[in-house]
Order: C-alpha cells, then structure tokens, then sequence
C-alpha cells in the first residue's frame, strides 16, 4: 500500500546530494516510472564524465519511501529533513501496539550515516517522531517502521510529551472535519542575534554520532474536503522547548514561504496557492486543553492497569486533578473496577482450587495403600 501525496513530495535545493540513490530506488521499486536523470549543457558531456570518472560523491541526503509515510534522511545530522504523511479517518483505524514497537536503525540506511539509540541514552533529549506512531494504527508493520531512527529527531522532552504530542491529535483530530489530510514535518536550524548584532546558528549534538538537535521543528498541513474544493493550508515554526498550556497554535502560525526559505524546501509544489484558505481560520487551531489531554492520560491508564490496588491509585489522581466527575472517566473507572474485581476472583478461586488439588494428590501419594508393606510402598512411590 502506498500513501498519496498531494502535489509530489517535498523538494530541496539540497536534495541533489541523493540523486543516484533516488534513481537506483525508482529503478529498483518502479520501473514504470521516468527516472530524473542529471541534464548537462550541449558539449559538456564529456568533460563532466571526465570529473565524475573516479565515481560522484553518494549519500548527503537520501530518499526513503515507506509504507506509511516517506522521507529524506540527511545522512551527516543524522535525522530526517522532512516527513510526509497523508491521513484519513480510515487510515487511523486499527489495532497496532507501540508496546509491540521498538526504536531501531532503518535497514534502508547506511550504519555509518545512521543515528545509534545509544546517542539518545542520557542524552537529556527524548526520540521525537516526525510520523506518530499514533497515525499508523491501521498495520503493526507500519507503526514499527515509524520507530526507525530516520524518522526521529532529538526533541525537547515536554515538548515532545506536551505541545508536539497535542498538535499531533489536532492533525488526527482534522480528518473529522476533511476527508484528506497531508502533513509534512521537520527540523530546522535558526540563528540567534547576538549582543554585537551577529547573527549565528548554535546547536547541541549528541551522542558518539553527534546527531544533531534542532532549535525549532516545523509542520505543513493541508486539507481537502473532497476532490473537488479547494484546499485549506496552515504552516508553523514550534521551538524545540517547553511550551505550556498559555500559548495558542496560532501563536507559532507563519506563512509557508517562511518554513520553505528556512528549510530550503519547497512543500506540495502542485498545489494552487492562491486558491488555498488558511486552515486556522476555518478551524481556530485549538489544541486540547489541560482538562482534556489530563482524561486522555487517564483514560488510557486506567485502561492499561491490572490490579485494582493500581486502578484505586490512579483514581485518587484523577479526584485530585478535578476531574473525577467526567462521566466517561467514571464510566470507565467503574467498569474496569468491576473486571478487576473478578478477575481477582477468579485468580484467587483458581489459586485455591489449585492448592487443593496439590494437596489432594500429596495425600494420595503418602498414605500408605491398604495391604501394602511399608518397604513396598516406598518403593512404588519412587518407581
């Protein structure tokens, strides 16, 4: 299965660095397609053959197509460049587990130009994902490959558990309102003004890879009611930092021109811009309040937990936390109450039954069967 992707994948000035290994994929995955072939000028053939002859640099930035989302990897920052992604309501249905999931080296990428996990270790920054494992429910293979390290970055931890994590379910959270949903996301690297008016771009690495931390992340969002309309369109710039409950969506809302001058790409080239309309404006870009992300949270871990001594702990959170009157939460609370109370009955009866039985069977093999010597039992009893 493949992703749609409206008006091509996104496309840098960059991205030259990878042709070959663009065109060996298209060759190797889709023979039906054109490749894009490197075009000189009339008479410069042969000496260009003459200046490649030992064999041209390979590498830089590569091209990896996947079966939920594509990508291009920079092979020196060791993160992704860009990720897209192409969402549905029917696209996020599914039963696949993250539990099931885990962290890993993309097999499509060379070992000495990928991220390691051991960079992350102590590292003081979290694995972000640019394609959520969330929006891939639908396949556990799909979800999996979202935890390939091509599509991780070094992101701020509460950003990453916080602000980036409610921009995520806003995305998701669109397809209720448009039936195509086209998300690009990515790093970037901006300057700080220094005191002396100087502008320079500072930026941490990690780990014996020295993966790069960006300072800010970026997130291109298209949607579509239906073939037929017009598109609506939204770009933002998010610092790679806490960011609490007291800032707005569109308070990090840019044109995309700026993200594309500051990433060097340009996004959905085949989209009619002056026809888009700014998806802010028709949807507010309102994230989940603290009161609704807190009954997700709990939801799901109340959901998770296996004893009832852990469920009344969770409880006493929620009541603390003002929101044990949510009726759902207390729906919920209740019915996982009443599964745990018999599934402890039942462990219990069983444990009992069972002990019985051990003790049922110890007394058969120590009572002396009548007209049995003593000698001969005991050597029944061995065997």
């Amino acid at each position: 299965m493949r992703a749609a992707f409206m008006g091509g994948l996104a496309a840098g000035c960059l991205s030259t660095a990878g042709l070959i290994n663009f065109v060996k994929f298209w060759e190797k995955d889709n023979d039906s397609q054109e490749h894009t072939i490197p075009r000189t000028e009339p008479g410069l053939s042969e000496r260009v053959e003459e200046v490649l002859s030992k064999g041209r640099p390979q590498g830089g930035r590569l091209l990896r197509m996947l079966q939920n989302h594509v990508l291009e990897y920079d092979c020196a920052a060791k993160i992704p460049v860009w990720v897209s992604q192409h969402l549905t309501s029917a696209s996020l249905k599914g039963e696949a587990n993250r539990q099931k999931s885990r962290f890993k080296m993309d097999p499509g990428i060379p070992a000495e130009f990928s991220a390691q996990n051991n960079d992350y270790v102590g590292s003081g920054w979290s694995r972000g994902h640019m394609s959520p494992a969330g929006d891939s429910k639908m396949s556990q293979s799909f979800m999996d490959e979202t935890f390939y390290l091509s599509n991780i970055l070094p992101q701020d931890r509460d950003n990453n558990a916080g602000f980036w994590n409610r921009l995520e379910i806003f995305c998701r959270d669109l397809t209720e309102q448009y039936k195509d949903v086209w998300v690009t996301s990515g790093p970037l690297f901006l300057p700080k003004v220094r005191d002396n008016g100087r502008k320079v771009v500072e930026y941490e690495v990690i780990g014996e890879n020295d993966v790069a931390v960006p300072t800010h992340l970026y997130k291109v969002i298209v949607g579509r009611l239906d073939k037929d309309t017009t598109t609506a369109l939204a770009a933002f710039i998010i610092p790679n930092s806490p960011l609490d409950y007291s800032h707005h969506l569109k308070d990090f809302q840019v044109p995309l021109e700026k993200v594309e001058k500051k990433a060097g790409l340009k996004f959905y080239s085949n989209l009619n811009r002056e026809e888009t309309r700014d998806l802010c404006a028709e949807t507010g870009c309102n994230l989940l309040t603290k009161a609704e992300m807190d009954r997700i949270i709990y939801s799901s871990r109340l959901k998770k937990t296996r004893t009832q001594d852990k469920l009344t702990k969770i409880w006493r959170e929620v009541e603390e936390r003002g929101i044990a009157e949510d009726t759902k939460l207390l729906t919920l609370y209740k019915t996982r109450l009443s599964d745990l109370s018999i599934s402890e009955k039942e462990l219990r009866d069983s444990c009992t039954e069972e002990k019985s039985k051990q003790k049922a069977d110890l007394s058969c093999h120590t009572e002396e069967p009548r007209g049995v010597s003593d000698a001969g039992f005991r050597s029944a009893v061995r065997g």
